[in-house]
């Protein structure tokens, strides 16, 4: 009996883990054959067998230039700095290289030296603040010179003769047209 009968046969009492058993068994002859309508004749064989170690060859991406395979260390050293593992890490890698080319990363969660001692850092502060009140008050000083009221404003009325007449229709026109 060979390893696809038994996993038929593995539950004779439990008709819907038999009904899956077989389902997975047809869906993986199908993903077989179309693996090797594309070039890669694979089979499956019973048993547990332990992936190969890390070694070489092995596989580098890089972000440009896709992926490439490696038969040692002297040829990936030769293709240069810039492949790697994974093309999750080609991409941070690229996206770190483009970050410094813009002017660098700043993470402010990094230590940073003061250049100022607390005390001079509490003077410029205190200035600051100085500064603005000043600023505010040298504000509302120019608006209370330049604001003008009715009471403000000296009016010299003579009282003898007559206030002067708005002029008519007539003598706007002419002022206008330039004629006077």
């Amino acid at each position: 009996m060979n390893w696809r009968e038994k996993i038929v046969v593995a539950w004779p009492d439990d008709l819907q883990r038999a009904y899956k058993a077989r389902a997975a068994l047809t869906d993986l002859d199908r993903v077989l054959l179309e693996l090797a309508s594309l070039g890669h004749p694979l089979h499956v064989e019973e048993g547990y067998v332990t992936p190969p170690p890390p070694g070489w060859p092995r596989a580098v991406f890089h972000l440009y230039q896709g992926i490439r395979a490696v038969n040692c260390q002297a040829d990936l050293d030769e293709m240069g700095p810039d492949w790697y593992p994974t093309m999750e890490e080609a991409r941070q890698a690229a996206g770190l290289a483009k970050q410094w080319q813009r002017g660098g990363i700043f993470d402010k969660s990094l230590p940073s030296t003061l250049t100022q001692t607390p005390q001079q850092i509490q003077q410029t502060i205190a200035d600051e603040a100085a500064r603005r009140e000043q600023q505010k008050q040298y504000v509302l000083d120019l608006r209370l010179a330049n604001r003008s009221s009715f009471q403000s404003t000296p009016y010299l009325v003579d009282h003898g003769k007559e206030p002067p007449t708005e002029p008519t229709v007539q003598e706007r026109f002419e002022r206008m047209s330039g004629r006077r």
